[in-house]
């Protein structure tokens, strides 16, 4: 069987070999601090301690569809296998009480711990070989992945193995013989004065002592004790109330009594330890290097249990060749908005809050500005975007109706950020040195998102600066959207496919709205974003009129602080 000789025949959840894992896309290229990665991690993480692998699975981004397909092939056999998906979160506790078995150093252990840390260890064992085994097995033809059919065949020839089976046979009664023992009578001579004197070991028994409330003086009295001692049941105890060791020096008998104590359970030990030496290759090493693949795609299977109690889509994403340079996606939704308005734990139907929208790079465009009113979705769109592929590239499943991806070998970000006083070069300069880092990394395979960048300097010079970016994207070749309040911007973006050569267009998308008055001062946002032309206004005094500061706002403000009405202005000033 599968032991502790080796690596290179342990299976992996996560990739096809474990001696030879994918390399990911470099840490440098993966620039996520503007996708706000915080609330998927809280949905992903199902307990504390698996924080930081599943974080580090998370931004391990692959770049080989066949490695994305082999987690996505996982998540798609427990999505359809919930007992599986249920046997797998026993095993991961029951692995956990075995790694605490494996943890223990066994340099400063007696014969006696050493004894029953071993028996520990292989009782958690046996526990978690065979309910893998049966609930991989129960699964059937329903399993189609390559990684759990391969599990599935690890923990069948574990338990077909002749000395798997004896020691499946020979284990209860080896501790049985271990746990038996519970308690010991000791044997004690008093002097004149009834101070003890003396003191010797008497018997081992196998049921505890439970104490009595009849005292040493009460028996003197002649009552009559109970099978159980004549007084109560003592125990050594710290400060806290919890059972402590005793120090020596508390009695002058007590160190030499339990060190006899020692000597006879390491002296029961002994034969049970020769036992137990036939079983020296089982191991649960192996085993030990599944928890934390074990607890990511746990966190999978609850991101998608979460979208759909939201009443939100989810699918499985296609992974497609890089070389494609493509991103399809139907009625993605960001996943950070739907754990805003029902974080983990918190399902609500959302159906009828958030709006899903399209997203499609290829040859018809792969490099988009973006322009519409302020909140009306345009940074919650270029997120999800972010977001989707950096589910993708970890072998998730997506908030999207439907998805066609190509990994990609960097996603970069550049979001507008708060002027930073400290920095000599200024929020402008700032804001080039982060482009300038951007471009010397990226390549035609990368993905690039741009959010109110350059929005620290003039109009004017906003423009030509973002009209030059938007040129070296189409250089470049990448896949880019560029969020901005430039209208002029996008409605350049022929200009810009006519004097820079490229295979990536640029197209104007918009974040659509419906004008309720014919001069656009009151509007309602879909929150969609669709291709065509900028509407040539960010409906300032929609947002001015919401905030208070429209003119006829502060105009009717001031006349009512002077007691007049504005229909009382005008008849003074006739």
């Amino acid at each position: 069987m599968a032991g502790d000789t080796g690596r290179e025949g342990a299976v992996s959840l996560l990739w096809p070999r474990r001696d030879e894992p994918p390399p990911p896309v470099p840490a440098a290229r993966w620039h996520t601090a503007d996708l706000n990665l915080d609330p998927l991690l809280s949905l992903l993480v199902i307990d504390p301690r698996w924080r930081r692998s599943t974080q580090n699975f998370l931004l391990q981004a692959l770049k080989d569809p066949a490695h994305i397909n082999w987690r996505l092939d996982v998540i798609e056999d427990l999505q359809n296998c919930p007992a599986l998906a249920d046997g797998l979160e026993s095993a991961l506790d029951i692995l956990q009480t075995l790694q605490g078995y494996m943890a223990r150093p066994q340099w400063d252990q007696d014969e006696l711990q050493k004894v029953t840390w071993r028996l520990g260890e292989l009782e958690s064992l046996i526990d978690c070989v065979t309910l893998l085994n049966d609930a991989l097995a129960e699964a059937g033809p329903a399993l189609r992945s390559e990684a759990l059919g391969a599990l599935r065949q690890q923990m069948a020839a574990i338990a077909a193995d002749p000395l798997f089976q004896e020691l499946q046979a020979e284990l209860p009664d080896l501790l049985e013989q271990i746990r038996s023992m519970q308690a010991i009578t000791i044997g004690i001579n008093l002097d004149g004065q009834l101070r003890p004197v003396e003191a010797t070991l008497l018997a081992i028994h196998q049921q505890p002592f439970r104490g009595d409330t009849l005292s040493f003086f009460q028996r003197l009295g002649g009552a009559r004790p109970g099978p159980e001692g004549i007084g109560p049941l003592h125990r050594a105890e710290d400060g806290a109330g919890r059972g402590a060791r005793l120090k020596e020096g508390d009695s002058p008998l007590l160190e030499p009594l339990f060190r006899d104590l020692n000597d006879v359970l390491n002296e029961i030990c002994r034969p049970l330890a020769g036992a137990l030496r036939r079983y020296t290759r089982i191991g649960g090493r192996d085993l030990l290097l599944l928890q934390e693949e074990i607890a990511f795609f746990l966190g999978g299977l609850r991101l998608i249990d979460h979208l759909r109690a939201c009443g939100l889509p989810v699918c499985r994403p296609q992974a497609a060749p890089a070389e494609a340079r493509m991103c399809a996606l139907r009625g993605l939704v960001n996943i950070n908005l739907a754990l805003q308005l029902a974080p983990a734990g918190q399902a609500r139907p959302l159906d009828g809050e958030i709006v899903g929208n399209d997203a499609d790079f290829g040859a018809a465009g792969r490099i988009f500005v973006l322009t519409g009113p302020n909140r009306g979705g345009k940074t919650t769109w270029t997120q999800a975007l972010g977001l989707a592929q950096v589910l993708l590239q970890a072998g998730l499943y997506l908030p999207a109706e439907a998805a066609c991806m190509s990994p990609v070998d960097g996603l970069f970000t550049h979001f507008a950020r708060a002027e930073n006083p400290l920095l000599a070069s200024g929020r402008l300069g700032e804001e080039a040195q982060r482009l300038a880092a951007i471009f010397r990394q990226a390549t035609r395979h990368s993905l690039l998102l741009f959010n109110e960048s350059l929005s620290s300097t003039s109009a004017g010079e906003s423009f030509w600066l973002a009209r030059d970016i938007l040129r070296a994207l189409r250089l470049l070749g990448a896949r880019a959207v560029f969020a901005t309040h430039l209208h002029e911007l996008a409605a350049d973006a022929d200009a810009i496919n006519a004097d820079t050569d490229g295979d990536s267009e640029v197209v104007s998308l918009v974040a659509q709205v419906r004008e309720d008055d014919a001069d656009g001062a009151m509007v309602q946002r879909t929150f969609r974003i669709v291709p065509g032309p900028p509407l040539g206004h960010s409906h300032a005094r929609e947002i001015a009129a919401h905030y208070g500061i429209s003119f006829e706002q502060l105009r009717a403000q001031l006349l009512a602080r002077n007691g007049l009405t504005p229909e009382a202005e005008r008849g003074e000033a006739g």
